[in-house]
């Protein structure tokens, strides 16, 4: 999906000073940043992005440039939140969002680098606190919209599975539908949210305006 690349250097030149009081994942401290998209004029930065792929929120493909896989996660949390923001308030527990920073904290290999991580990050508690239940919003969010699916009939689960047999063969043999049942259902309801979602924000992403900044490396 490609979005709208940002106009003129001095346009991007109001953004980046904007960007000192927009951007919403940062902490107190100055950290020297730049701009690489903006989202309905919220601005996403290098160092959230790099955020992002530190904490583990979001994974990079090795093929890939991580900033824009991580640009492009951002942007649909942004999407995302901003559509949540139109109904009622999601709270998420306090316990839930010590967890997400307990598993990030398990990514470093000492709690000073850990600390030296989140300076560099321009990040403090408080902030990566907002940033880790913001994360966790947008995924109940999503779960609450798409995990309400219809049940399957019958009739379309066996098709499925005739259509798949490959997919249900266990201990080297073919599993008869009656015994794959359960799990044709999973992987067919698994598939049918991953499409909703998809579509979903697809037309997001279209009604929106996303100005995209950073020029991957391979395109440079």
């Amino acid at each position: 999906m490609s979005y709208p690349v940002a106009g003129p250097q001095t346009w991007l030149a109001l953004v980046a000073l904007m960007a000192w009081g927009a951007a919403p994942l940062h902490g107190a401290q100055a950290v020297v940043d730049r701009v690489i998209a903006v989202v309905s004029g919220t601005v996403i930065l290098h160092s959230d992005a790099r955020a992002a792929l530190a904490l583990g929120l979001v994974d990079a493909p090795a093929t890939r440039d991580p900033i824009e896989a991580a640009m492009r996660w951002l942007i649909d949390r942004r999407l995302v939140l901003d559509e949540a923001g139109r109904g009622d308030r999601l709270e998420v527990a306090p316990e839930a969002v010590a967890l997400a920073a307990a598993a990030a904290r398990q990514r470093f290999a000492s709690d000073a680098e850990y600390r030296g991580a989140l300076a560099g990050l321009g990040l403090d508690e408080r902030a990566l606190g907002r940033l880790l239940r913001e994360t966790l919003v947008a995924r109940l969010y999503v779960e609450r919209r798409f995990d309400a699916a219809p049940p399957l009939g019958e009739e379309e689960l066996r098709a499925y599975y005739a259509s798949h047999l490959a997919r249900f063969v266990k201990s080297g043999r073919q599993m008869s539908f009656e015994d794959a049942a359960a799990e044709v259902t999973e992987v067919l309801q698994r598939e049918r949210r991953d499409q909703a979602i998809a579509a979903w924000m697809d037309r997001l992403r279209r009604r929106a305006d996303i100005r995209e900044v950073w020029v991957p490396a391979d395109r440079r």
